[in-house]
């Protein structure tokens, strides 16, 4: 008889918690989105911004085919940037990496998430917080210059033929009829040779990396030198447009965690960023 009472009392409990999971499950249901929509706000899209151009080019973004104009700014993941034959443009990632695109080059940013950064930054020589960029050249020259990378980061510059994962500095990576070179002006990156190469290539200042499509079923052939010293003039002068671009704008977190550009009014910016080891007397 005490077990036979004791039922309702039971059924009574079960159907309390039952109800209390499901209070909690549509609680959940409905602090779900407050909670993402918050953390969206912590975790806004990164920008690339427009320092410099010179004839027409166009940007991708959003699905949005836009003509570019100087000290403009368009969200980065997954946009597409094109020169046109007379046209150039220098651009900047809002962790502080500068490039540039020569004439009739086209690149897509596959890759470019940031974690949150302070509000203000007047640093401009480090990165300001962990990124992961990944850049594939489709065709024509692009010249890349980082700040100094935070612990954690990757910069990763993709082709049809190979990458090269830089661990920061100054590069141009160019498409070249059916090969693609890889100089480094300072830093050091490796080198891969397509997905078959799995040890990769190291690349040191002043050297120079040749990728060429090698036979099927194996890694694409990479031979690495020093930077022809009649190649490097031009080489140099793409790497410093991407280098003082660099200094033409500061990025800033809103209230909302929303990243701005902020353009910078440089008094001179110096002929000369790097100086590589080829270009040391011996």
């Amino acid at each position: 008889m005490k077990s036979t009472s004791s039922l309702p009392h039971v059924r009574l409990i079960r159907g309390g918690l039952f109800a209390t999971g499901a209070c909690a499950w549509l609680a959940m249901l409905m602090v779900g989105p407050l909670a993402s929509s918050a953390l969206a706000a912590k975790f806004p899209s990164p920008k690339v911004y427009v320092s410099s151009l010179k004839g027409d080019s166009q940007i991708v973004s959003g699905g949005r085919v836009t003509a570019l104009s100087q000290k403009s700014a368009f969200p980065a993941q997954g946009a597409q940037i094109e020169t046109m034959p007379q046209g150039s443009v220098a651009m900047v990632l809002s962790n502080g990496s500068g490039f540039f695109l020569d004439h009739d080059t086209h690149i897509d940013i596959k890759r470019f998430t940031q974690e949150p950064f302070v509000a203000s930054r007047t640093d401009m020589e480090r990165e300001p917080s962990v990124s992961h960029t990944e850049i594939f050249l489709n065709r024509g020259t692009l010249a890349v210059s980082t700040s100094k990378l935070a612990a954690g980061s990757t910069f990763t510059i993709l082709t049809a033929l190979g990458s090269i994962h830089l661990h920061g500095g100054n590069l141009v990576v160019e498409i070249d009829g059916g090969d693609v070179k890889i100089s480094l002006l300072d830093g050091e990156g490796t080198v891969y040779g397509g997905e078959l190469d799995l040890g990769g290539h190291v690349l040191r200042s002043g050297e120079q990396a040749i990728i060429r499509a090698g036979p099927p079923g194996h890694a694409n052939i990479v031979t690495i030198g020093k930077i022809p010293a009649d190649e490097l003039p031009p080489l140099q002068e793409r790497a410093d447009t991407a280098y003082a671009a660099r200094k033409t704008v500061l990025f800033q977190t809103d209230e909302s965690g929303e990243i701005n550009a902020l353009p910078v009014v440089v008094p001179s910016v110096p002929v000369q960023a790097t100086v590589s080891p080829s270009r040391l007397p011996n």
